[in-house]
């Protein structure tokens, strides 16, 4: 083709894209705008049917190509680029938060700093919540009071992030040293004044899941796994008390352990409805153990009760196939004075005296240690466990 004919050629592909495009034809303009190479036209027709366009995923494509097309030092490059920066973010949306729509309002940011969009660019980094490129797009657009206000938010953010820091370093230190109920009281503080912090949240959340509470615990002292029963005394029953028996014959509250006024222990009927039997008789009133007592709940469930083997001035309880240890008052581990009560809000404690400290591996803990699950304490530095706390 001559260039008579090229310059024709062009002309009558220039006239005809026109002429679609007064028409609403705009496909067709466009692909005869490319035609006669002109490529900003081509991207701005583009642009506009992408403003037309219902279906923002379509419209997204149609702006992407345009800015693709668009010479670079055709306006219409960046104004196709704003375009897909923009509608990029809205399309993110709530949804910022996943990792996909944060990588896609990241670039639609990035682009619209890159092409001189400094305010848009920092409405994107605020939803991202990234304060260092906000501050860069806010320098970009020249809105220096909204930069200063921006960096004097940061620096209150940072000092409270430090404050943060601290009290749960200061939480660390006090789980590790023994003094839980101080470290969760610390931690329910913390949570109360962040809330919505997750990482504050499960600080917290950590502490109330390995709390030992309650009544039975199960521990291995040296290599010996037991159950506990913790408390002044143990009640038996169908449904209520310490123990549960899942059996008909037993009532509801049937059966007391205790101590006596004299320092030995007993067992007593709690007026069942079955009975307690004692060699095939119902025994009536408080009957002491000494040596070791077989009864039948109710005439038919088997319960042993007898001075323990594992724990000194305990009892150990045989019941539907387990054994417990019953210390009736505070459980004394026969290691040095070491003890285990119950707190005033149901936290169990290991209390000893000062000579007798129990250490975590190098750790001395701090007396009375609120005991967590997990705990493994030995009588001296480095030494193996002698007491683990299971659950």
């Amino acid at each position: 083709m001559g260039l008579f004919d090229g310059w024709f050629g062009k002309g009558r592909a220039l006239a005809a894209a026109k002429k679609c495009e007064l028409h609403g034809d705009l496909a067709k303009a466009v692909e005869l705008y490319v035609q006669a190479k002109d490529m900003g036209e081509a991207a701005r027709v583009l642009t506009l049917r992408g403003d037309a366009e219902p279906d923002v995923r379509v419209r997204l494509q149609h702006y992407t190509q345009a800015a693709r097309m668009a010479p670079k030092e055709h306006p219409m490059h960046n104004e196709a680029r704003a375009k897909r920066a923009n509608l990029m973010i809205a399309l993110a949306g709530d949804m910022a938060h996943s990792a996909v729509a944060r990588r896609d309002v990241l670039e639609a940011a990035e682009e619209l700093l890159e092409i001189g969009e400094g305010m848009k660019a920092a409405e994107a980094y605020r939803l991202l919540g990234d304060k260092d490129g906000e501050a860069r797009a806010l320098a970009v657009a020249g809105d220096v009071e909204r930069l200063e206000f921006l960096l004097s938010e940061q620096a209150h953010d940072e000092q409270l992030a430090r404050g943060r820091n601290e009290m749960a370093a200061e939480i660390e230190a006090l789980l590790s040293a023994g003094s839980r109920r101080e470290a969760l009281a610390l931690a329910t503080r913390l949570a109360k004044d962040n809330r919505g912090d997750a990482k504050v949240t499960e600080l917290e959340r950590g502490i109330l899941d390995r709390r030992v509470s309650g009544t039975i615990l199960r521990v291995t002292l040296g290599s010996t796994p037991l159950v506990l029963v913790l408390g002044e005394e143990v009640t038996i029953g169908r449904n209520e008390g310490t123990l549960h028996v899942a059996s008909s014959a037993v009532s509801r509250e049937h059966l007391r352990i205790a101590r006596s006024a004299g320092g030995g222990v007993t067992v007593q009927d709690l007026g069942s409805r079955n009975g307690t039997h004692l060699r095939g008789i119902k025994i009536a009133g408080a009957v002491e153990v000494h040596d070791g007592l077989e009864l039948k709940l109710g005439g038919e469930v088997r319960i042993r009760v007898a001075p323990s083997q594992h724990l000194p001035g305990a009892v150990d309880i045989e019941l539907g196939g387990e054994r417990y240890v019953a210390p009736l008052g505070p459980a004394r581990l026969g290691i040095f004075d070491w003890r285990l009560v119950r707190g005033a809000d149901g936290w169990v404690e290991l209390q000893a005296s000062p000579d007798h400290t129990p250490f975590a591996e190098t750790l001395a803990m701090a007396i009375p240690i609120t005991l967590l699950r997990g705990d493994a304490l030995s009588k001296t530095r480095g030494e193996a466990a002698v007491l683990q706390i299971v659950e």
